[in-house]
């Protein structure tokens, strides 16, 4: 099953996730603004319907995970981690079924994005790169939304 959202850009899946000194590239900062804006019209509803603060949602950090963070090849799909802190784990857990659907599931696996949201990060000794710095602007942008 997959879900259909329209997204504000066009994922440039066919490039490498990093460019020169771990620098995400147009790849990254685009399938990232398309889940943003997935997450945020998602979260707003289901904290809605469950008696949630908005502001639970908030994304304090972002991380590239999975074999993006091991290696570099264009190949591969997107894994993106995403910091939630005040997020209990049930609703993390409903939101990252839905956007599965929708930017994972009937997709090639270069074209995929995986999305995991978590109140922390679950397995710290595995590979991960964040990136939070590098898209501040955007995590600014979508929290302000919630």
């Amino acid at each position: 099953m997959k879900l259909y959202y329209e997204a504000p850009k066009i994922y440039e899946y066919m490039i490498p996730i990093f460019g020169k000194n771990n620098r995400i590239t147009n790849r990254v900062r685009t399938g990232l603004e398309n889940v943003l804006a997935a997450y945020v019209d998602i979260s707003k509803r289901q904290a809605k319907i469950t008696d949630n603060n908005s502001k639970n949602y908030k994304i304090n950090e972002a991380y590239v995970v999975g074999s993006g963070a091991r290696i570099n090849k264009a190949d591969s799909d997107l894994d993106l981690m995403f910091i939630t802190p005040h997020l209990d784990d049930e609703s993390a857990k409903q939101l990252r079924f839905i956007l599965s659907l929708i930017y994972l599931t009937d997709r090639s696996k270069q074209e995929g994005i995986d999305v995991y949201v978590r109140s922390k990060d679950k397995y710290p000794d595995r590979p991960s790169i964040k990136i939070t710095d590098q898209v501040k602007d955007l995590l600014d942008t979508y929290n302000k939304k919630l």
